[in-house]
Formats: structure tokens, sequence, C-alpha cells
């Protein structure tokens, strides 16, 4: 309703898209799904039993996505035998306002499951990267070491509205603080 409220989306929009969704407490309710994104914290053991439970209920067509950020696909995937259907899914926060969606391929990954992301990725608004299996994937790659030499400017006495300011300015949706401040702000 914020979005309503601060006047970027009609109240109509915002009840059709809601009645899109549907909520479901059952892995039965998959069994007709195109793509699944997971989006469980951070916990090997918690991804691999999900992938396993979903396995055994979408159909064989379905891509089964994650969105971790930090765990190892080959990981997630290696207590089930659909390893192909697999990929990394990794939407950026806040994902309403960061439009990069990270596709993350394995070296099992099928090439129609990569379609299949992208366009997903497409029809969800955002901006579909293609990426390979390594340590941070390719943004958090970047993001660690940018953010830490702005750590390393505020040191040297540099103002973080400044160093927001002229990170925007290369095209990133906020500079770091701005982002500490709003992902802080949400807890």
């Amino acid at each position: 309703m914020s979005r309503v409220k601060k006047g970027n989306m009609s109240e109509e929009k915002f009840n059709r898209t809601l009645a899109l969704l549907r909520g479901t407490l059952d892995y039965n309710d998959f069994k007709d799904v195109d793509v699944v994104v997971e989006a469980v914290i951070e916990k090997l053991p918690l991804k691999q039993q999900i992938f396993s439970d979903l396995e055994k209920v979408c159909p064989s067509r379905c891509v089964l996505a994650s969105n971790t950020s930090t765990i190892d696909l080959n990981l997630v995937s290696e207590k089930i035998n659909a390893k192909s259907r697999v990929a990394g899914a990794h939407f950026f926060s806040p994902a309403h306002i960061m439009p990069l969606f990270e596709i993350i391929r394995t070296s099992t990954t099928e090439p129609q499951v990569l379609v299949d992301l992208l366009d997903f990725g497409k029809r969800i608004k955002k901006v579909p990267v293609v990426v390979g299996n390594c340590p941070g994937f390719a943004v958090n790659r970047t993001f660690f070491p940018y953010t830490q030499a702005s750590l390393l400017l505020v040191d040297l006495g540099l103002d973080v509205y400044r160093i927001d300011r002229i990170i925007a300015g290369f095209g990133m949706p906020m500079g770091p603080f701005s982002l500490f401040n709003y992902l802080t702000s949400k807890w």
C-alpha cells in the first residue's frame, strides 16, 4: 500500500496485482509451476531440504532457482537428481528499487533454464545478467570492495553524503551508506 500512498501506483492496480498472488503452505500447490525461486535464510541444510521437496512435486520443466547471495549452487543442488534445472536467481535489496537480477549458472545448468530465467527477469521488469557460480557471484564481488573503499574514504574525512552522491553519479541506484541506512531501518 505504500506505493499507493506515495502516488506511485493506483489503488486499482494495487488490488489487481495483489489478486494475482496466492499463498500456500502445501508443496502440492507447486505441481503446475514453471519457475520456483527459493528465498529462505542462508542455511545450506534448509535450502537442500527445500530443493529436495520441490523436486518431488514440481514438473520436470520447472526451473528450481535459489535467491542465495553466498552459497555455492552446486552445494544447494547436491542432494537432488535434477541438477540441470538449478540456477541462481539473485534479487538485490531493496528488490523493489534495485533493478539488477543476477542469474547464476552452474556447469550443469541447462541453457533453457537460463533462457527461462532471462524471460522471467524481463517480465518482472528487472535487468537480468547471467554470471558464473563463484564466491560472491558478480555483484557482491564488486560491492564489498567498493564498500570497503567507501569506509576508508570516511576514515580519511570525506562526508558519507558526498560519497553516496559520487557513487550514484556512476549509475548506482544508491550509495553504500544510503543502502546501509535503508537496510538497517527495516530491522
